[in-house]
């Protein structure tokens, strides 16, 4: 589809404001500055953790950007459905709650490498939806990683999304901020060898 001049005039200017709103700080936990943003147009909260990790940058990047290795505590299935990890490609990944009463979550997501990280966000409709877990659907992220020297790097994780089903939305909010230091701290023990 061809964009007419005010249409792009347009989107650009959305562009703009988008990347020049302001994240509100949520603290620092274990190292870990948070913040947050609301995104009308995902209708969900975007949260970014930024932190320091005593790793090279190629390393943590090689592990971050391998969906297929599981970071978050909540996963409980993660399948390469196509692609290449070095690339691009597509996983499906299955989450399933640590509190009894909330059912399974599923999506399924095309990560796309880059020169110091990686960025993601979920595909409609590429996989069947599983009885007993509920399509999210959104979640889109990013993983930055600048070296700071052979053996340093900051990490700028970044990461909205929109569970699906009957989850009130200020669980979502909380829950997503604080569990991301939870994801760098494994990252810093998955590249240490203590995972």
């Amino acid at each position: 589809m061809r964009r007419t001049g005010l249409t792009l005039i347009l989107a650009i200017a959305a562009a703009s404001a988008m990347a020049g709103q302001d994240w509100t700080a949520a603290g620092v936990m274990d190292g870990v500055t948070l913040s947050f943003r609301d995104d009308a147009r995902l209708d969900a909260r975007e949260v970014r953790a930024v932190a320091e990790l005593p790793h090279a940058a190629d390393r943590i990047v090689a592990l971050v950007c391998d969906f297929t290795q599981i970071l978050d505590a909540g996963v409980r299935e993660a399948r390469l459905l196509s692609g290449d990890l070095a690339t691009r490609y597509e996983v499906y990944l299955r989450y399933s709650s640590r509190y009894v009463v909330v059912a399974a979550r599923d999506v399924v997501i095309d990560v796309r490498r880059e020169p110091h990280g990686c960025s993601w966000s979920e595909v409609a409709d590429r996989a069947p939806e599983r009885s007993g877990a509920v399509r999210m659907p959104l979640l889109r992220g990013s993983w930055v990683v600048e070296p700071l020297g052979d053996s340093r790097s900051r990490v700028v994780y970044q990461i909205a999304v929109r569970p699906g089903g009957r989850i009130p939305s200020w669980l979502v909010r909380r829950g997503a901020v604080d569990a991301l230091p939870d994801i760098i701290a494994r990252v810093a023990r998955k590249i240490a060898g203590e995972l």
